[in-house]
């Protein structure tokens, strides 16, 4: 399984886990690397689809979202929650981390944080607009560590009905945070295409960066 990797200067530091769109390798992907090593962090990328369509990297649109949607269905979301797992022990492992590591997903990459959540030992875990979370539901009780939701009120994906489903699994449970973001749609942190929201996505990573240094790093954001 390869992986896209990027580490700040200044010797080691926290991990994160980066979990990919259903739309594989992407332009957004990749930028995440530098976003979140800015912040501090040491971040490594796997291809999740490295069984399937190795290195993939699909478009937003016509028939690169109909292949995006194929591709996907054609992973085996437990495998690649183990594949999650090996890529934290090898982050962990990894000479630019100082041992401790969050998940970060972005919609199939959500699910699978969620997922992680509920079945590994990171740190700490992060969900954008996960999809298909309502589906495993009964894997909420497992939930291991902090765990931060974001979740766009245009979602399609996953529209208000179902949030609240998912919310109220998590009712009673302060390890786990929820962040609404009510005109903002399903990847609305793609910076450049036309889903784009500027302000949710500065509060997003607020909230992000807020919430790694205060679990890997044990301290506030500035």
């Amino acid at each position: 399984m390869g992986a896209l990797f990027a580490a700040p200067r200044g010797g080691a530091a926290p991990g994160v886990v980066v979990l990919q769109e259903i739309f594989g390798m992407t332009p957004f992907l990749r930028a995440r690397l530098p976003l979140l090593a800015g912040q501090g962090y040491a971040v490594m990328a796997p291809d999740l689809y490295h069984r399937i369509a190795p290195g993939a990297s699909f478009d937003y649109s016509g028939t690169e979202w109909e292949r995006a949607f194929a591709t996907r269905n054609s992973l085996d979301d437990d495998q690649a929650v183990a594949d999650v797992a090996a890529t934290v022990a090898a982050m962990r492992a990894h000479p630019a981390c100082s041992g401790r590591v969050a998940v970060v997903g972005y919609c199939l990459g959500g699910l699978l944080a969620f997922l992680s959540a509920a079945r590994l030992d990171a740190d700490a875990y992060v969900c954008f607009h996960g999809v298909r979370l309502e589906t495993r539901l009964e894997e909420a009780a497992a939930i291991k560590g902090p765990l931060q939701m974001h979740f766009a009120g245009l979602d399609k994906y996953a529209p208000p009905e179902i949030v609240r489903r998912i919310k109220d699994a998590f009712r009673d449970d302060a390890d786990v945070e929820c962040h609404d973001y009510p005109d903002a749609d399903h990847g609305f942190s793609r910076e450049g295409q036309p889903v784009f929201h500027a302000e949710a996505t500065a509060r997003a990573h607020d909230s992000l960066f807020s919430f790694l240094d205060r679990t890997l790093k044990g301290a506030g954001h500035d």
